[in-house]
């Protein structure tokens, strides 16, 4: 394999720009395809703008990402979407707030939480009709509020409010779809956010803010992660800034319910294509949960279940791209770049890697059972190094709820053939999801 960078070939001025623009996962799947076996790293250069350098070498997206010393989380975006929370903070303040929230995410609370996200989905189920058409996005997203809401801010979002920031999660990912514009003018010329977008950011940081002014105004707030972001706020060893403690809670709140959200409803999809498939996640579902809501102790017995959603993880990442820019002029893999350089990792892409995974556009659960090593480089859905999901338990046994919990009592069909995909600050679709509901009863 060359460490020598590479540009593809595209139309004369542009370059790749409008092709990237035009539909950026098929683009960089061939890319990946093409280039992938030869070089490391392949350069997107539009005549203006910035350059991207797009990571082909899985191993290398793993040095990449445990590299903080040379590689930092870029500011992309409109400016109302930067935030100072644990998912975009970098150096010191990262630290900082990585220590201070690790331990809501470990032990007895993972047990918690999926009480919580068990409690919930009854509630939900019990909501809806023995027969009939949802939103089933939408519906997913109202439950994945609440159960992050509950788990670690110790409040239950109304289904009203999880509508909202549903909508205003919608109107991000309109923002920050990738366009021609973007690839062609440097930042300096580019318009700015839009006024729904603002207005899209004002509410979701609203609703953030009702939870933190909650537990200011009780004498004896509950143990959670906003009381444990108070608590450091008050230590003179921490600095945490009241809008960096915003940041947080909306930073968690929309992220635990958009990447859940998503990856439940596409792994209904996926098993709308493939009906004995469903069938056969009912049967395990059945047969352990024997009509019950789920439990901690059950994770293990639901291995099918925890399969499909691997696999939907690798077909469907939520978090399909994940980017750093270098903090310095520097080498890597032969190539060399400025301060300020993007490289772009894309999930979507290595987890499409034919020289990786047979049959790489097939919905294959049990490749898992062994034909895959879980290890593998080319599969990083949640990230990677000392920056990995630090939410990736919740939300793995949240998907595994969801599916077990509800495919015992109903038959979900999705009712598209294709859904066209967005890719933007996640992969999202492009319009709203419909399924057809019907009651079943868990077989013995």
């Amino acid at each position: 394999m060359s460490d020598t960078a590479h540009t593809p070939p595209g139309p004369p001025v542009v370059g790749n720009a409008l092709k990237f623009a035009d539909d950026p996962l098929r683009f960089l799947v061939g890319v990946q395809e093409a280039y992938g076996n030869q070089y490391q790293i392949v350069q997107v250069d539009p005549p203006v703008g910035q350059l991207l350098n797009v990571v082909l070498d899985a191993e290398l997206v793993h040095e990449i990402l445990a590299d903080r010393e040379r590689f930092a989380r870029p500011d992309a975006g409109p400016e109302a979407a930067r935030r100072e929370g644990l998912l975009s903070s970098d150096g010191v303040l990262w630290e900082q707030q990585r220590s201070v929230l690790q331990p809501e995410f470990v032990g007895a609370n993972l047990s918690e939480y999926a009480d919580v996200a068990a409690r919930t989905l009854e509630d939900t189920l019990a909501a809806w009709p023995e027969s009939g058409r949802i939103d089933l996005h939408e519906e997913l997203s109202v439950v994945t509020m609440r159960v992050i809401t509950q788990s670690l801010f110790s409040r239950d979002a109304t289904p009203a409010r999880g509508r909202e920031v549903h909508e205003a999660m919608t109107q991000f990912g309109e923002e920050f779809e990738p366009s021609v514009r973007d690839f062609l003018l440097p930042e300096a010329l580019q318009s700015g956010a839009s006024e729904e977008f603002e207005a899209a950011s004002d509410t979701i940081e609203s609703v953030a803010s009702e939870f933190v002014e909650w537990h200011r105004q009780h004498d004896d707030p509950p143990e959670d992660m906003i009381t444990a972001l108070i608590q450091a706020q008050a230590d003179p060893d921490v600095q945490l800034s009241e809008n960096e403690l915003i940041d947080e809670a909306v930073l968690f709140m929309t992220g635990g319910q958009e990447t859940t959200a998503l990856t439940i409803t596409y792994a209904f999809y996926w098993l709308s294509r493939h009906p004995e498939m469903k069938q056969r996640l009912q049967q395990e579902a059945d047969s352990v949960l024997g009509g019950d809501a789920p439990e901690w102790g059950d994770l293990s017995e639901l291995s099918y279940t925890e399969r499909v959603v691997r696999e939907t993880l690798r077909l469907t990442p939520a978090v399909w791209n994940l980017t750093r820019e270098a903090r310095e002029p520097t080498d890597v893999a032969g190539t060399h770049l400025e301060e300020g350089d993007f490289l772009i990792m894309p999930a979507y892409a290595h987890h499409r890697d034919s020289s990786v995974w047979s049959e790489p556009t097939e919905f294959r659960p049990d490749r898992w059972d062994g034909e895959v090593s879980r290890g593998t480089d080319a599969y990083f859905p949640f990230g990677s190094g000392p920056r990995v999901c630090i939410g990736k338990q919740i939300a793995l046994t949240e998907a595994q709820f969801a599916l077990a919990h509800a495919l015992q009592h109903y038959d979900v069909t999705v009712d598209h053939e294709h859904l066209d995909l967005q890719p933007s600050i996640t992969l999202r679709p492009s319009g709203p999801v419909y399924a057809t509901i019907s009651e079943r009863t868990p077989t013995a």
